[in-house]
């Protein structure tokens, strides 16, 4: 009988670590690892993409799918002192955001009104379809590449949380 109940006991402490851990909402990965905080922090920024993903109802781990062997790991590193601070930039191919938002041709024709806003559509690229971190960021500002080329008032344009390159 005590087998069973240290056995129920240790289940019951790996799936509350494991709520904290994969927890999706302010404050509850941030609690396990301090060096989360900042990208938690960046729900409350109603600029940035993670703030709208959040509100969206799109949770840390609906990206960031994390298995036990890697949490084990990122475990150790934590405790170790061996992370990057701040931590690495995640580039996803494009096949994962079409996942939600559809493909290339449907997402030029969900913004075919910047053309009218900023004199082109960015989702009509002559770039032949660049992956979507080139320009869109999760946790910081999302950069607008075509100002390398494209030379205007991006600024006075661009929506709120963007910034030319």
């Amino acid at each position: 009988m005590i087998n069973k109940l240290a056995l129920l006991a240790a289940i019951a402490s790996i799936f509350a670590f494991s709520a904290v851990s994969f927890a999706g909402e302010t404050g509850g990965c941030a609690e396990v690892c301090h060096i989360i905080k900042p990208y938690d922090e960046g729900l409350k920024d109603e600029t940035l993409l993670v703030h709208k993903h959040f509100n969206a109802g799109i949770g840390c781990v609906d990206c960031h799918e994390r298995t036990e062997e890697t949490r084990k790991t990122e475990e150790q590193l934590y405790k170790n002192g061996e992370y990057d601070d701040p931590m690495f930039t995640r580039e996803y191919e494009s096949d994962f955001c079409f996942s939600c938002h559809g493909s290339y041709k449907e997402l030029a024709e969900r913004t075919e009104h910047l053309t009218e806003e900023w004199g082109r559509n960015p989702h009509e690229s002559h770039l032949n379809e660049p992956d979507c971190y080139i320009c869109h960021k999760v946790h910081q500002k999302s950069t607008f590449v075509c100002s390398e080329c494209h030379i205007a008032d991006w600024r006075g344009r661009l929506p709120e949380g963007w910034e030319p390159k």
